[in-house]
């Protein structure tokens, strides 16, 4: 019997099972009922290399390749989208299956070296980057559960909770890897389609002179030569960090990552919406906690000699994020580049333009904080109110088109300042500074003066902010100063109802240079 006709019926009833649910189920509950519904052969009963039932593993890919198209979620559990009902209703019997493979392999798998359209490539030993990731959580799930059995047999002979603490280091390990092969796969792609927009990162990529003369002058293929220097490049770059992530990605696209992965998280759970920071605090507290087991062996601090406690839920429930996670970030990026067509592939015998690593821009310097200590300085030291509109405005920021970077401060509080592209220059829009004795929103008209901005736009501005309380005279104050000044939004003022929508909408049409009609 051939592999599709065995693990169709499996699929098959897995989506069935969620039409049926309306509701995401949890994967246990999936198991179980598929295991009620179908009769599964016995060489997929077996265990695989980890112990896992092969079917249940198998089925475990699967679904991730359904979510990775879109025809299911695995945030908070497993659900159908509509894209899945219409596949499941259009593709009877073993052509679920087959449709399923055929979508993934087009929108998914970046092109090899030897891919040729037309053509099969030759097997590949290495699985693809997104197969190798969940076989990686498969190995992290085993811990858990094999963790799971100690305990209920009371086995007391070592600390059985060490097993989800490895399983916790190993699903970090495998977004690590994964991101990895997800770039050089993605910049590999680039390269082998001369005719692709690179992002101005790529474009900077430093190579060195011999590797452009092994392609140039000694007719070596781009795609092996060039695809062995990614490698080692990006294999002393370690992605845990969210910060980090998202520059690594940034060779590869020019997507705003995390406000796009937070949208399609929010998307696959209306229920529990997330923003951008929402997801890089939930991924720097991952990657601490993997530090914290790697380097100090899970040492509590509030407990001296003793570790952290940690359960199987919270391993669980870790591995299944950063798998939702590693799908939106695969959703947020788009579909790998196609493959070139022949004749580019024999023209195509320049490397990319040797150059120095980008150059910062934007303010530099010591920064002593950064996004968490802010965070938790606007939640410690804001009113409800307050704290509601500084976080609008500051989410907003990173959502707009126009906006550059942030820069935390040095100050006595932590601060922040957004800074934009005003269309011939950058410039810092606004800062936010904390503290205990009140939190204010600064509107940097002095620096938007500076670089560029219009006294049309900042009369606009000005006269936009001006309703809110204590600032009537805002324009006159700052026409008196030739916009000079930094003036500050105090707390009575953004603790208002309408706060949040004046600012916001009063940068939107401040940023974009246009009135609203």
């Amino acid at each position: 019997m051939a592999y599709a006709d065995r693990i169709s019926p499996v699929l098959r009833a897995a989506f069935e099972l969620l039409r049926e649910a309306g509701r995401p189920l949890r994967p246990e509950e999936v198991r179980k009922e598929v295991e009620s519904r179908v009769t599964i052969p016995a060489e997929l009963r077996g265990p695989n290399a980890h112990g896992q039932a092969r079917w249940w593993a198998q089925l475990g890919f699967r679904t991730g390749e359904a979510a990775s198209i879109g025809w299911m979620t695995k945030r908070n559990g497993w659900a159908i989208t509509q894209a899945g009902i219409r596949a499941l209703d259009d593709f009877e019997g073993t052509e679920l299956y087959r449709e399923l493979v055929r979508q993934y392999r087009a929108r998914r798998l970046p092109p090899r070296p030897h891919d040729r359209p037309g053509t099969t490539p030759p097997p590949d030993p290495i699985p693809a980057a997104f197969e190798q990731f969940q076989q990686n959580l498969e190995y992290a799930r085993q811990l858990v559960d094999g963790g799971r059995n100690l305990e209920r047999l009371a086995v007391g002979s070592f600390d059985v909770t060490d097993l989800y603490r490895a399983a916790w280091t190993q699903a970090v390990a495998a977004l690590d890897h994964w991101v990895t092969r997800e770039i050089v796969d993605r910049a590999l792609a680039l390269a082998l389609n001369p005719e692709a927009r690179r992002p101005p990162k790529f474009s900077n990529l430093s190579i060195p002179v011999e590797l452009f003369e092994r392609i140039h002058h000694h007719d070596e293929p781009l795609g092996e030569t060039f695809g062995a220097h990614l490698e080692k490049h990006f294999s002393f770059m370690t992605f845990q960090n969210p910060e980090k992530i998202k520059e690594g990605f940034a060779y590869v696209s020019t997507v705003n990552l995390w406000v796009k992965v937070a949208e399609v998280l929010t998307a696959q759970d209306a229920r529990s919406p997330i923003t951008a920071d929402g997801v890089r605090t939930r991924l720097r507290e991952i990657a601490w906690r993997r530090n914290n087991i790697a380097h100090t062996a899970d040492h509590d601090p509030q407990r001296p000699g003793r570790k952290a406690p940690i359960t199987a839920a919270e391993a669980e429930a870790t591995i299944e994020w950063l798998e939702a996670m590693a799908i939106a970030i695969q959703q947020a990026l788009g579909d790998p580049l196609p493959a070139m067509t022949p004749d580019a592939a024999d023209e195509l015998r320049a490397a990319p333009v040797t150059a120095e690593a980008e150059p910062a821009t934007g303010p530099r310097g010591k920064r002593t904080w950064d996004e968490p200590s802010f965070l938790q300085a606007v939640e410690e030291y804001c009113p409800a109110g307050v704290r509601d509109t500084l976080l609008a405005v500051y989410r907003h920021a990173e959502s707009h088109p126009s906006f550059h970077e942030y820069y935390f401060g040095e100050g006595e509080y932590p601060s922040v300042t957004a800074w934009f592209n005003l269309g011939s220059d950058k410039a810092s829009v606004w800062s936010i500074y904390t503290g205990p004795a009140k939190s204010v929103l600064a509107v940097n008209f002095g620096s938007v003066r500076n670089h560029g901005a219009s006294r049309e736009r900042m009369t606009r501005l000005a006269e936009r902010l001006g309703v809110l309380p204590g600032s009537a005279r805002l324009r006159d104050q700052l026409e008196s100063a030739d916009y000079g000044k930094y003036p500050s939004l105090q707390p009575d003022a953004l603790a208002r109802p309408e706060a949040r929508e004046v600012i916001i909408t009063a940068l939107n049409e401040f940023l974009t240079g246009e009135t609203p009609h």
